[in-house]
């Protein structure tokens, strides 16, 4: 079943990395609550998308994030798949950290995300933080003006 769950994700991702024609790096700040974690962690990554002039978005993120404060530093890397609005987006991915391997989702939009973490070994971690990211949306394509082809003089 987890096989299952972790070939789908991946597929998913690449799938939709496939589909992308933008890329941005960004930085976040992340605040990580639950059972066996809170606090601050820091977030570095890229995220490869497709945005039309609609808003209508959808690629891969892949971000690096580490835990800041005193104490050995928590880390974990999460390969997600979005789609949605460029003002709202849904999450899905998996990603792998000091807890082991875990499934992931939220939503997210410019500058700001929210979501969670399931562990497969148990346990569960939410975040909410900001990020760097800004999405510009393509100008639509405009209609050329036709003009007439001219008209030849009748000779009268």
């Amino acid at each position: 079943m987890k096989r299952m769950m972790t070939i789908a994700a991946v597929t998913a991702c690449l799938a939709s990395a496939a589909m992308a024609n933008d890329t941005k790096g960004f930085v976040g700040l992340n605040w990580t609550f639950g059972p066996g974690a809170s606090g601050l962690e820091g977030v570095f990554g890229a995220m490869n998308y497709d945005l039309d002039p609609n808003g209508d978005i959808n690629g891969a993120k892949l971000s690096l994030h580490l835990g800041m404060g005193p104490g050995p530093v928590q880390g974990k890397i999460k390969l997600t798949g979005v789609a949605g609005q460029d003002n709202a987006m849904a999450e899905l991915g998996m990603g792998y950290g000091s807890r082991g391997w875990f499934g992931t989702g939220g939503l997210m939009g410019e500058h700001w995300n929210v979501g969670g973490d399931l562990f497969f070994q148990g346990g569960w971690e939410g975040f909410g933080g900001i990020h760097s990211l800004q999405f510009d949306r393509p100008k639509a394509p405009t209609a050329p003006v036709l003009e007439p082809p001219p008209q030849e003089a009748q000779p009268g």
